[in-house]
């Protein structure tokens, strides 16, 4: 085995393997065995380890065998030891006494109220009353030891055996906080989803107290070599320890509510080749004048959850500004008909837009529409059966892709503004 570990300041790396011991039938690791001068051939560092012994409950035992001890606990530690208890088992009435138990399995404090004894203990109660009793002593260490204290280590095999979700995640929550205060690194194993999922959420949550200190450290064997997933996605660890298949996930896309077909065109090919096509679906509303307008400031629930874009002519509506970010806009300070007709009209006749030899010239483009300041005029150059053919392509791809090349800061803004509304 190898590990790393600090003392005063310096970093060292030490690498160690096992010894089997026959007479007590065990395997141990030695810190500094070769070490002559080292009486300790230890490294001074405080470490509890709570294996699964710990949940055989003690009504199982032999009760002659169970004693009760000598309670050695101050005032202060045994309030400590009730509050934790009720806190982590989610009791509100019980008030909970340690009690010092012996039995050839374990060597506890046990729960004791006005109703049961250390016989009564469920095993999920055996098993907080032993977490607890090592955070007393890490703190009673603490105390004893002043400034020369550097914290300890505390180990937790299956840590969610034998208790219910609710008291899992209140476990969670108290380790953090006496891990953080006594400066303990807190070791456990799981297999719960619900303590996997908590912990997965609060690591990915920004500034969070719980995330800040976690790390989630998900163990596999692959042909016989163990390798670590750290802080895996909480999917990928259902999967894993549900044994299912997965499934490429769907996105469910946001609809777009627009002013009619032709915003639905643009925002369509404005969203082309890139992430926001992913994501967002427009639909074209077609409703009179007006009305998506006075629908997107509506203060009505309903309509108030569905996501608008409205033509950039709206954005002279004050009032569209006062509304939550579930509003966006189209290039521009008009409707898309009147924004290409101008800007095509200011295309010069030696643009690659135009095509001389089949006569797809400017001047036949604009032949029956020289009426600039009139909008239906341009609605009708725009919807012109002769025009779409000859000159603005399937789904107007032709017209909307020259105007993104001359317009790529108008498009950006657009993709920026467009990706702001709320999810």
């Amino acid at each position: 085995m190898k590990f790393e570990y600090e003392i005063d300041n310096i970093f060292e790396t030490k690498e160690l393997s096992t010894r089997y011991i026959e007479s007590v039938n065990r395997y141990k690791c030695d810190f500094d065995r070769n070490n002559k001068m080292n009486t300790k051939r230890a490294l001074q560092y405080p470490l509890i380890y709570l294996g699964l012994k710990r949940l055989i409950p003690l009504s199982t035992e032999s009760e002659n065998k169970i004693q009760k001890i000598s309670l050695n606990l101050t005032q202060e530690e045994m309030s400590l030891f009730n509050s934790m208890a009720k806190e982590i088992l989610l009791l509100v009435d019980d008030n909970i006494n340690p009690e010092a138990i012996k039995s050839p399995n374990k060597n506890i404090l046990a729960m004791k109220t006005s109703k049961y004894n250390h016989l009564g203990n469920s095993a999920g109660q055996d098993n907080v009353g032993q977490i607890i009793s090592s955070i007393l002593s890490f703190k009673r260490l603490k105390g004893k030891l002043g400034t020369d204290y550097k914290g300890g280590i505390l180990l937790i095999d299956e840590i969610d055996a034998t208790l219910y979700a609710g008291s899992q995640l209140k476990l969670l929550q108290v380790l953090n906080k006496y891990a953080n205060a006594l400066n303990i690194q807190i070791i456990f194993s799981t297999h719960s989803i619900e303590i996997l999922e908590f912990l997965s959420n609060e690591i990915n949550t920004p500034n969070s107290f719980v995330g800040k200190g976690c790390k989630i450290n998900f163990l596999k064997s692959i042909e016989g070599i163990i390798t670590n997933e750290v802080n895996p996605s909480i999917d990928w660890i259902k999967l894993k320890i549900k044994a299912l298949r997965g499934k490429n996930q769907k996105i469910e896309k946001i609809d777009l509510i627009c002013e009619d077909n032709t915003a639905e065109l643009w925002i369509k090919n404005l969203i082309n080749g890139t992430d926001s096509k992913i994501y967002f679906s427009p639909c074209g509303a077609n409703l009179p004048k007006g009305t998506l307008c006075e629908m997107a400031k509506s203060p009505n629930k309903t309509l108030s959850n569905h996501k608008y874009i409205l033509d950039g002519d709206a954005r002279n509506d004050n009032n569209i500004h006062n509304t939550k970010n579930n509003i966006s806009f189209l290039p521009g300070n008009h409707g898309a008909e009147v924004i290409m007709y101008h800007y095509v009209k200011a295309l010069p006749e030696t643009d690659e837009f135009w095509n001389e030899e089949l006569n797809h010239t400017k001047q036949i483009c604009f032949m029956d529409y020289q009426n600039f300041s009139n909008q239906n005029n341009a609605k009708n150059w725009f919807n012109d059966l002769n025009n779409k053919r000859d000159f603005f392509g399937k789904g107007y791809s032709k017209l909307f892709n020259r105007w993104k090349k001359d317009n790529k800061n108008a498009v950006e803004i657009f993709i920026q503004e467009l990706n702001n509304i709320n999810p």
